[in-house]
């Protein structure tokens, strides 16, 4: 059962600081787009809920009569009962929703507790007011858009690690893609290419390239490849997540992890894994000094921004010799978002709930990098640098 006890003591906690149980016809504001809205609550069964169809107009969402839509998830709640279901994944609230004649009313921690939480990069809580985060829009000199090549890590007949209970690396590194390109492309100015949307093999050379063999015409600004980490032996408790670079690996187990990953090649030809020559990795360095270095740095982006929303802990950043960074001629960096090898780390990679909060994770990492990242590309022209 996710969002147990917890959450239900969190979310009572905070209806108790907001006031809500003193005051249970008070009002919910939401504020969006620019504009505050007020959902009318009520509190007849004496703690404040609100009208599903509301909250789902004040929201931006859309409500079914069953299923309220949330950002590509549908989020169920059941007359009476206090639990909803997101996906496949069930969670509590300190109280039932229920029937007030031909409308269903949703508890309001729902909005001021879950929502946040899941949520965190669009919504947080602000002086008693559900704000909407605003949208940052950086952009480059000379340029109206960013392009981001996301990469979900193996596919077609490449699995990648395969989990304690068989889940494949490749679908859930597909599934998160597909959430964080979503996110991406909510934001103004900004384009996404997946280096692949389905079920297929493409090959750790032709990855980097993709845009261009789609033939998009603008080269890309970044690059980043999903992936899920596995240990030799399994079950394993080894959990967490780790962000790479393109470098010379410096442990052993850096080593382990390029060498795992790269043995994707395998699947494309029948050079063995050890006539990887690794002098291309000091080569690839020497010629993009520059990328090295923003490299490194869009890693500890990954690595705050993940800290930040997920409770895996964090392995840190590291460097090492992965074939599909060797291509590209941008910032480029190399996620392992938890180990298949872990039971539990399994079960919450294989949650869309969990999917959806990486996803964030990472959108804010990828944002936040490039608003860093064109600032100081703004100050070095100004400055004739």
């Amino acid at each position: 059962m996710r969002g147990g006890s917890a959450s239900v003591v969190l979310t009572a906690l905070l209806a108790t600081a907001l006031g809500w149980a003193a005051v249970p016809t008070r009002d919910l504001v939401v504020v969006r787009g620019g504009s505050t809205l007020s959902v009318p609550v009520e509190g007849q069964r004496g703690y404040p809920a609100a009208r599903a169809l509301a909250l789902a107009q004040a929201l931006g969402y859309t409500w079914t009569g069953e299923v309220l839509n949330v950002d590509g998830e549908q989020v169920r709640f059941v007359s009476g009962s206090p639990f909803f279901r997101v996906g496949a994944d069930v969670f509590q609230l300190p109280n039932p929703a229920y029937r007030s004649g031909s409308h269903l009313m949703v508890p309001v921690s729902w909005a001021l507790e879950w929502l946040p939480q899941w949520r965190p990069r669009r919504w947080r809580y602000l002086d008693g007011r559900l704000v909407e985060r605003p949208r940052t829009t950086p952009r480059p000199p000379e340029r109206d858009s960013w392009l981001v090549v996301i990469d979900p890590g193996h596919g077609g007949r490449d699995p990648g690690a395969i989990g304690v209970r068989g889940t494949k690396e490749k679908d859930i590194t597909l599934a998160v893609a597909r959430r964080l390109a979503e996110q991406l492309r909510r934001e103004p100015g900004y384009q996404v290419v997946l280096t692949r949307d389905r079920d297929t093999l493409i090959t750790l050379a032709d990855r980097p390239r993709v845009p261009q063999l789609k033939g998009v015409e603008n080269p890309p600004d970044l690059f980043l490849s999903i992936h899920c980490n596995s240990m030799p032996r399994k079950p394993n408790n080894t959990r967490g997540f780790e962000t790479y670079f393109l470098a010379v690996a410096k442990t052993e187990e850096a080593r382990r992890v390029a060498l795992r990953e790269n043995a994707s090649l395998r699947f494309e030809s029948d050079t063995p894994i050890s006539d990887v020559d690794p002098l291309q990795f000091i080569l690839s360095d020497l010629q993009s000094t520059a990328n090295l270095r923003e490299s490194n740095l869009f890693a500890g982006f990954i690595d705050r921004s993940v800290q930040a929303t997920l409770r895996s802990p964090s392995l840190g950043v590291r460097q090492a010799g992965f074939v599909v960074l060797v291509g590209a001629a941008m910032p480029a960096a190399l996620v392992e978002v938890g180990y298949l090898s872990n039971k539990d780390e399994e079960r919450l990679l294989r949650s869309p709930s969990h999917q959806a909060k990486i996803a964030d994770a990472l959108a804010d990492a990828v944002v936040n990098y490039l608003l860093d990242y064109g600032r100081r590309v703004w100050s070095s022209y100004s400055t004739g640098g």
